[in-house]
């Protein structure tokens, strides 16, 4: 390389470790590892990590607080205790950590890991992010943009030196989301949640969460018409009715997104 050239930028590297609205064979709740040291929820990657894998994580976005996409900080934290010379800094909003430090980690359900072994070095420290304002986690560059749920849920917009992909978090029918998605210049990939087949309309629509009808409603919505869209969250036991009713919106930008999968960003 000579003196004039400049370094090329790296694009972020997404895994999925879990990319699924419930748990059984085969089957993992939400979790990507971005840049290896990034986790965006967490709701499998243990079953998935090994140890020095896990050791190498150093932030986790919490998009809300529900069960599948929190479980696995109970166990990591009880593993990586006394590892690191540093706490793993949890991301979410205020009122989510609230959540988390109340209701999970509070003596009871389990030990309070962001008080272990003592306040000064624990072992999860809070980060407090505010919807809409960006923040930075490592090199990318971080958006929470509030989405419809039952509970408080962020939507994530994640920038790194050579594009942005945006990962929708549990969420029913939302504007903001994609009022925001739209002004992007550098997007590269979405990910949105599907959870529920056409015939549980009633259940997806009270629990803030998409059928293949309301997903094609939804992508109405978005002006970028040539941007690989990667599903998740589906129920796994109705994979093959979703499977079925996706295909039938004919949208060849659709993609169910599997275990495994890999992204360059």
């Amino acid at each position: 390389m000579s003196r004039n050239d400049k370094p090329q930028p790296t694009p972020m590297q997404i895994e999925v470790l879990g990319c699924h609205g419930g748990e059984m064979a085969g089957f993992f709740t939400p979790s990507l590892l971005i840049d290896q040291k990034v986790l965006l929820d967490a709701g499998s990657f243990g079953s998935v990590l090994s140890l020095d894998a896990q050791l190498a994580i150093d932030h986790v976005l919490v998009s809300h607080a529900h069960c599948d996409h929190i479980k696995d900080l109970a166990c990591f934290a009880d593993l990586i205790i006394g590892r690191r010379n540093k706490p793993v800094k949890i991301h979410a909003t205020a009122a989510c950590l609230e959540v988390l430090r109340n209701d999970f980690f509070n003596n009871r359900i389990w030990p309070d890991f962001f008080s272990l072994p003592n306040s000064e070095d624990p072992v999860l420290k809070e980060v407090v992010f505010s919807p809409n304002k960006a923040f930075k986690v490592g090199r990318i560059t971080v958006r929470a943009i509030p989405v419809s749920h039952p509970v408080e849920s962020m939507a994530f917009i994640l920038r790194g030196p050579t594009g942005s992909f945006v990962y929708t978090g549990d969420t029913g029918p939302t504007e903001a989301l994609w009022k925001s998605v739209n002004r992007l210049k550098d997007l590269r990939l979405l990910m949105v949640e599907t959870k529920f087949p056409n015939d549980l309309q009633f259940v997806a629509d009270a629990a803030g969460h998409l059928t293949p009808n309301t997903l094609a409603i939804e992508l109405g919505k978005l002006q970028a018409d040539s941007v690989p869209i990667m599903l998740y969250h589906l129920k796994p036991d109705r994979m093959e009715d979703l499977q079925t009713e996706i295909n039938a919106l004919g949208d060849s930008r659709l993609r169910i997104m599997q275990i495994g999968d890999r992204f360059r960003v």
